[in-house]
């Protein structure tokens, strides 16, 4: 975090935190399906994992209101929105293609890497370091997978990885952005 931190940068930690606690979700329930061990108790771990992350960044979004505000940059929401289609375009293609190409197995992993690779413009834009770890581990997850694991157990694998990737970011965001959202215990010490 940094040291003049905004109401705008701490929810954008807790809105950001939000989307990675659901996508972790969803690949975490992809992971069971895919290994054939989704029943009442995994998927009951799964939605307390949610829920306790959700609960997290809704504590982040509200702390921030006592943050200064700054007005908000169109050009950084109009950056956020290319990534964001670019990221959404490129996974098309590659199911698209992949599908095609009858290499279905890898899809999973093509999604992972380009999810880690669209990571980097977002920490640059957002000034959020921790984003090009996260984008580091899930790309470099994506590489290793393909690398280490069987084809026949690449996609579970694959994305039982992506998930706890994606919640142990939201963690680490988290966590850090309480800290610093603590320090504000009255608008005149912030």
């Amino acid at each position: 975090m940094q040291e003049s931190i905004t109401a705008n940068q701490l929810s954008g930690r807790a809105i950001g935190s939000i989307f990675f606690s659901g996508f972790g979700a969803l690949w975490l329930l992809l992971a069971l399906y895919i290994r054939q061990v989704l029943n009442s108790a995994s998927v009951s771990a799964v939605l307390l994992g949610l829920a306790l992350l959700l609960l997290s960044a809704f504590n982040v979004l509200h702390q921030a209101k006592r943050w200064p505000r700054v007005a908000e940059d169109a050009a950084e929401k109009q950056a956020f929105s290319r990534i964001n289609i670019i990221q959404y375009i490129a996974i098309g293609i590659v199911a698209f293609s992949f599908s095609r190409l009858h290499i279905d197995a890898y899809v999973l992993s093509a999604i992972t890497a380009i999810t880690g690779l669209h990571l980097f413009p977002l920490a640059r834009l957002f000034r959020n370091s921790l984003n090009y770890v996260t984008g580091s581990l899930l790309t470099g997850w994506a590489i290793t997978s393909v690398l280490c694991v069987p084809a026949e157990h690449l996609q579970g694998v694959t994305a039982m990885g992506t998930g706890i990737i994606l919640w142990l970011g939201t963690a680490v965001t988290l966590i850090l952005a309480s800290r610093v959202a603590r320090q504000c215990a009255s608008p005149q010490t912030c």
